[in-house]
This record gives C-alpha cells, sequence and structure tokens, in this order.
C-alpha cells in the first residue's frame, strides 16, 4: 500500500471511527467483506430511518398502505421502519420476470417454495442469513434449529427468514366442513360421520331445497379435500403433488387406490348437481357471497374458517338459528375419524422472505424482520399497538383485550386492518394468543374463525415437515417434467370431474397415469424421495 493511499485510510478511521483493516484492507479483504454484506453499499446509520422496497408474490395480498393504519404509523414512529410495497399489478410472476430482467429487484421479496425462489438462490441474488443469528437471535429462538435447517439451501446456508412458521407441538389450519345451521336444523340433524351419510344429506338436501347448493367447494383444491375422506393419514397435499408415501417409496397419486374411490365419488356428486357446477371458474367473493346468503347446505373449503367468517356473523344477526357451524371430517366407512386429515401443516412456513442483494442496509432489514418475528413483534402486528386495543399481557406474554376492545363491533374491528401488515408470522405464537384473548370473551362474543381452528381445524391437521421443499427446480430436468406431468394431470381431474359415468372417470384415469410415467415422473420421484429422506434425518436432529 503507498504512503498516499495509507494516509487517506487514516484520516476516514479517524473521521469514521471505523478500523484501518475494515477501511483500507486489501483488495481480497473487501470483496470478502462486500460479499458478506450483500454488495450493500454503505450502511445507514442505525439512528437514521429505516425504508425499505418489499415485493409479495401474491397477487391475492392487498396490505392497507404503510403508515394508515394505527399499527405502521405505531412501528414508523417506535421502530423508525417504513416498508414500501411494490403492486404486482394483478400479475405477480410476469412483475416478478420484470424486475429480475431489469435489475431492479425490490430489497425485499416475499414469495412461495419455487421456481422463483430457487433462481434467486443459486443465482446469488440473495443476502446469506447465517451472520446476523446470534446477534438478532428471536427467529432462532422462536423458530428452532430444525425449522431453520429444513430451509436451508443445497449448501447448507440459510437466506430466508419463514412465515408463518410452526414450532412446537402446534399444528394450524383452516379448513374443514361446515354446516348451516339453520338448514341442517330443518333437516333433523341427522349423523353427518361417513361419506354415504354425506351423500345421503346431499340428496336430502337438493329434494327439499331446490335453491340451495348442497355441496359448496370454493375450487378445484376443495375438491381435493375430499380425498382424505378415503384413507388414514393422507391429507390432500398429496393429490396436489401427485404422489403419495407408500412405506419408503413415493409413488403416483393415479396409482393409489384410496385416489381412485376419491375421484369416483367427487364426480359422482358433481355429475348429480350436489356440488358447486362452477367449481373450475368462480372466485372466492363469489363463494363468500354464496354463503352469506344462506344459499349453502355444506360447504368446504381449505379456507372456510376465515371466508365463512363474516357471512356467518351476518346470518346469525338476521336470524339467531342461522349461520355456519364446523364439523368433524367425514370419512369412509371403518376408518378411524381421528386419522383424517383435510388439513396440513408444514412446520418450515408456507412463505419465505428473502433480502435481495440491492438492500442497501441488508443487516437492518434482517434486524427489523427478526424484531417483527419476536413475541413483541408478533403482538404489535397481530393485535395492534399497546394501549389502544390492549394495554397488559397474560403470564404467558399474551395480550390481554382491554374494554375498547371488549365492546368494540366486530364489523367496526375489521375495518381498522390491524394485521394487515404482519409479516415473518410465528403460527403457533399466533393461534395460541389468538385463544387466549378468545377465552377470555364470553362464548356468544367468540371469534368464528379462532373457535373453527381450535375445535376441528387445528386437530384434523397432520405434519408434513418432512416433505418440505421437494419440488425441483423449474428449469431443472425434475422440474420440466414436473410441470409437463401437472399439466397432464390437471387436465386429467377436471375431465374426471366432469365424466358422465364412473366407466369414463377409470378411463380417463388410467390414461393420465400411462402418459404420466412415460412423460417421466418417475424421475421427479426419484428425487422427491431423496429430499424427503433427507428432510426426515434434519426433523429427526441427525
Amino acid at each position: 500500500m503507498n504512503k498516499k493511499k495509507w494516509l487517506t485510510c487514516m484520516l476516514t478511521a479517524v473521521l469514521t471511527c471505523s478500523t484501518l483493516l475494515a477501511g483500507c484492507g486489501s483488495d481480497k479483504d473487501e470483496k470478502k467483506a462486500a460479499e458478506q454484506n450483500g454488495n450493500a453499499g454503505e450502511a445507514a446509520s442505525k439512528d437514521q430511518p429505516l425504508k425499505f422496497t418489499m415485493y409479495n408474490f401474491d397477487d391475492g395480498w392487498q396490505p392497507a398502505a404503510w403508515g394508515e393504519t394505527v399499527t405502521t404509523k405505531w412501528i414508523q414512529e417506535n421502530k423508525k421502519v417504513t416498508v414500501d410495497y411494490l403492486p404486482t399489478n394483478g400479475n405477480a410472476k410476469q412483475r416478478f420476470n420484470a424486475m429480475y430482467a431489469s435489475g431492479e429487484l425490490p430489497d425485499v421479496i416475499a414469495l412461495g417454495p419455487g421456481p422463483e425462489l430457487d433462481r434467486l438462490i443459486s443465482e446469488g441474488q440473495v443476502v446469506e442469513l447465517d451472520p446476523y443469528l446470534d446477534k438478532y437471535p428471536n427467529l432462532k429462538k422462536s423458530a428452532g434449529d430444525m425449522i431453520l435447517n429444513v430451509n436451508r439451501s443445497d449448501d447448507g446456508k440459510l437466506y430466508m427468514v419463514p412465515d408463518w412458521y410452526v414450532g412446537g407441538d402446534h399444528l394450524n389450519g383452516n379448513g374443514g366442513y361446515a354446516v348451516n345451521r339453520k338448514i341442517y336444523k330443518e333437516m333433523g340433524s341427522p349423523k353427518l360421520e361417513t361419506t354415504t351419510d354425506l351423500e345421503n344429506y346431499l340428496r336430502a338436501v337438493k329434494a327439499k331445497y331446490p335453491n340451495v347448493i348442497p355441496l359448496e367447494v370454493g375450487g378445484p383444491y376443495d375438491i381435493k379435500m375430499l380425498y382424505s375422506a378415503f384413507k388414514e393419514n393422507t391429507p390432500p397435499y398429496f393429490v396436489s403433488r401427485m404422489f403419495y408415501p407408500d412405506g419408503d417409496m413415493v409413488k403416483p397419486i393415479t396409482e393409489d387406490p384410496a385416489f381412485k374411490e376419491f375421484i369416483l365419488f367427487a364426480s359422482r356428486l358433481y355429475r348429480d348437481k350436489l356440488m358447486t357446477q362452477d367449481v373450475f371458474t368462480q372466485k372466492s367473493d363469489q363463494m363468500i357471497e354464496k354463503l352469506s346468503q344462506g344459499r349453502v347446505a355444506v360447504a368446504l373449503n381449505v379456507n372456510l374458517s376465515g371466508r365463512a367468517r363474516v357471512p356467518n356473523s351476518t346470518l346469525r344477526a338476521q336470524d339467531p338459528e342461522g349461520g355456519y357451524e364446523f364439523i368433524w371430517p367425514v370419512h369412509k366407512e371403518g376408518l378411524d375419524k381421528n386419522k383424517i386429515y383435510p388439513n396440513y401443516t408444514g412446520r418450515e412456513g408456507g412463505g419465505k422472505i428473502v433480502i435481495t442483494k440491492n438492500a442497501k442496509d441488508p443487516e437492518r432489514i434482517f434486524a427489523y424482520l427478526d424484531w417483527a418475528t419476536s413475541d413483541e413483534g408478533q403482538a404489535v402486528l397481530f393485535f395492534g399497538p399497546p394501549g389502544f386495543l390492549w394495554d397488559k399481557k397474560d403470564e404467558n406474554g399474551f395480550p390481554l383485550p382491554n374494554d375498547k376492545y371488549k365492546s368494540m363491533d366486530k364489523a367496526e374491528l375489521d375495518k381498522l386492518q390491524i394485521a394487515d401488515n404482519i409479516m415473518a408470522g410465528n403460527a403457533t405464537w399466533v393461534d395460541n394468543a389468538k385463544v387466549a384473548r378468545e377465552n377470555l370473551l364470553p362464548e356468544a362474543e367468540r371469534d368464528f374463525q379462532t373457535m373453527a381452528q381450535v375445535n376441528v381445524a387445528w386437530k384434523t391437521s397432520m405434519d408434513i415437515t418432512p416433505f418440505a421443499n421437494t419440488d425441483p427446480q423449474g428449469d431443472s430436468d425434475e422440474g420440466i417434467i414436473q410441470q409437463s406431468v401437472k399439466d397432464i394431470f390437471d387436465e386429467a381431474f377436471s375431465k374426471m370431474i366432469y365424466a358422465k359415468s364412473d366407466e369414463e372417470v377409470v378411463s380417463i384415469l388410467n390414461k393420465a397415469n400411462e402418459d404420466m410415467n412415460k412423460a417421466g415422473f418417475p424421475k421427479v420421484l426419484e428425487f422427491v424421495k431423496k429430499k424427503w429422506q433427507d428432510n426426515l434425518s434434519k426433523v429427526n436432529g441427525k
């Protein structure tokens, strides 16, 4: 190093109170430091407000603008953090690809497992988070090593903050079956335990109430929830992934005898107009509208506890006998009802939040996300700031509702959008906190969604964490095959539902199985099997 450069470095060190090593090391050291900081450039001072851009890879996520709710305004004032949401413009994938191609990625991206995440990691576009885990310990404490390890990339490094991870012994879920209370009572409250009971009830409803939809399902996935009724320990997750575990093997779902029984049953319900006829075309708000009008006898949906919440309140306000009530999932005769799982839980979290190397201060962004996933952060982001709807916490650290919350009309509460901007969600903490809050209220005033989850949905959810992140990268050989197989399966699935006879269903099923195998599905299954076995080692702490 020449004298001029040495003097310059010394002056810089004095003025900035930084070290000589950090400010004027070798080119190699400088490059290493830049890589460790995600090529972040000069970080803003801790005392300065932090503002970062965030893109959520979800067209359905429409949060209130930051600073316009009591929650985010409190965060701005007390944490000096502002999040600038970038809209998807109704096409999340297209806008992401445009940003990626232009090199103008946002500071933070929230997305799920899949080719976009794989591409960001494999091409070095996101910041490694391991250097921050001990310095900011909330994520490590709340999620635990198992969840973090399952989320690690193939190189062993952690690049993502899991969103809605599920720690401890808790399992979550929002779906299931619910009956229209008024219709059910008028029908004599018959036994609804088996698939035969359900079909008989739907036929009776159709005969008595010609303007009522016997079984309302929100979309194609919700039909797949019926699969869980035909086999123990088998959630609809496996239909979506097109395989099922058999011992230590994974096989095509089209070869599962339980799947054949299920698809014949579902097709018959559709064919006999016992099921939603616009299931492949309707939007979620159309289903909610039907529920609100009371035109549904039985509903089955992956997010039914949420979708039926407002319709339930609306109908009960009109008639105390109205509204909806969750029932225990139906099952095929001879199966154990306590091993039927229409819901499933991946403890690793459905969302993945990454910090891109475009971020100027990745460490401060991580520090904020770490605070967000802490008990304090979740309390503020989900229940609002202290002093608004809660003043104190119970012995477990859960906010206690104050008089304002207890007396507030639930419709007015919804308009406040208190929890719109929650991120880095800790599902176990939020779920337990919700239950603690609702249990303090009279039974008639308890939240429909929370109680549906407590009484049924969470109890009928299966842990599928060993299958976390087992999708192949989209542009890999396995990924290309998987997409081809998915196209074959999706087309066959709709054709089977639309089929005019059982014989036609079986013919389509056999052809789909043959075409999927010809397309190379066994290669994908081998990939999934290896990932599954690797995850089992991580889950079991090996």
